[in-house]
């Protein structure tokens, strides 16, 4: 079999030189957001006051009417035929507050979570390779009601975050520890056809990465040929566009959400390599990667005579790559979660989500359960 972290280091050595995994890196993760968005697949584009705080649509916020805190943790494993590692802690926080206006709404947020998770882990007789890290979004967020029924949304980010890769074998150990820092600025649109009906549609702006790049390649028993480097580029994703609708009623909602990226125009520049490398990696880039066309469908439902809330979600995720032992490495994820009144300003929220797909014919897992604790309409906000 193609062992996982071969493929990862198959380019590196003293010549070392970026390629287009280590381009799409930053941005190809398992994806986190807060415990509502997860629980319904992602299809957040158009579900309004139904998930409070950061969605895919920042113009959500507008038709929110009440001032929210919420606080969650969560525990996530990544599962192979051959290996499994887990991670525990906080997940992030959201803040939501209406301002008052004269006419329509005026919605403010900030927060900071762990947007992007990087699990993955697998051995053999000879190999072992582990990897572990994140991406926190730090991020503000404005909306507003310009008309009656239409809302709009920006919202800023400013990420943070570091992977750690480690590959055993062979008497050689490599270590690669990339650190990630960057920004990136959505819009978004939302209009209330009617009472039950509702349309969304977004656009993640291209988001540029600035990555620092370590690397250690050390030698059991001839230390004369271990190295280490350090290596500095940018990578830059393509606009990303999100577009779905929801059916909301009293007891039941439908929600929506497609979402389009085209990953051949992923861009890799740096100060340290000659023009000639730098186009050589772009052209691999847009030979190696395709466009996606993601899917993401949700239902909520609420149980009568209780203050509680089900939630439901599934999602069809494609891989970008043309080729390469990841071309199938189609993800689907099912999730699951809940909504618990515990007193008139306090709601108890939690959500499981489960991805699975094929690596090489082999399958593995990413599983994530959350918790969370949610204020809301609370006194002097």
């Amino acid at each position: 079999m193609i062992k996982r972290g071969l493929y990862i280091f198959l380019f590196i050595s003293p010549v070392f030189t970026q390629n287009p995994i280590d381009v799409l890196r930053p941005f190809w993760g398992f994806e986190n957001s807060q415990i509502l968005s997860n629980s319904i697949g992602g299809a957040t584009v158009a579900s309004g006051y139904i998930t409070p705080g950061l969605t895919s649509n920042p113009a959500n916020l507008a038709a929110i009417r009440f001032s929210y805190i919420q606080l969650n943790f969560s525990n996530s494993q990544f599962t192979s035929t051959t290996s499994n590692i887990s991670n525990s802690g906080f997940n992030g926080i959201d803040f939501v507050q209406p301002i008052p206006v004269y006419r329509g709404s005026l919605v403010l947020s900030a927060g900071a979570h762990k947007s992007i998770d990087f699990m993955s882990a697998s051995s053999d007789n000879i190999y072992q390779y582990s990897e572990k890290g994140k991406i926190t979004s730090y991020h503000l967020g404005a909306a507003l009601e310009f008309a009656k029924r239409f809302y709009i949304g920006v919202d800023l980010k400013l990420l943070r975050g570091k992977n750690e890769m480690i590959e055993y074998g062979d008497e050689i150990t490599h270590y690669y520890k990339p650190e990630f820092s960057g920004s990136e600025f959505t819009l978004g649109l939302m209009h209330v056809i009617t009472k039950n009906f509702q349309y969304g549609i977004s656009f993640d702006l291209p988001k540029n990465i600035t990555i620092e790049d370590y690397y250690t390649e050390s030698h059991t028993f001839n230390q004369d040929e271990s190295w280490s480097g350090i290596w500095n580029y940018n990578a830059r994703k393509p606009i990303t566009a999100h577009i779905g609708g929801a059916m909301i009623t009293k007891v039941f909602n439908l929600f929506y959400e497609f979402e389009y990226t085209d990953w051949s125009n992923l861009e890799f520049s740096s100060d340290s390599y000659q023009l000639q490398d730098i186009l050589d990696i772009n052209n691999e880039i847009k030979n190696e990667f395709s466009s996606t066309f993601n899917h993401h469908i949700g239902g909520a439902m609420r149980l009568p005579m209780i203050p509680v809330h089900l939630f439901a979600g599934y999602q069809y995720l494609q891989t970008p790559f043309e080729e390469g032992p990841f071309n199938n490495d189609l993800r689907e994820s099912y999730s699951a979660g809940f909504s618990i009144a515990l007193k008139k300003n306090v709601t108890l929220q939690g959500s499981y989500d489960t991805y699975y797909w094929k690596f090489n014919d082999l399958p593995e897992s990413y599983d994530k359960f959350s918790i969370g604790l949610s204020l809301h309409d609370i006194p002097g906000l």
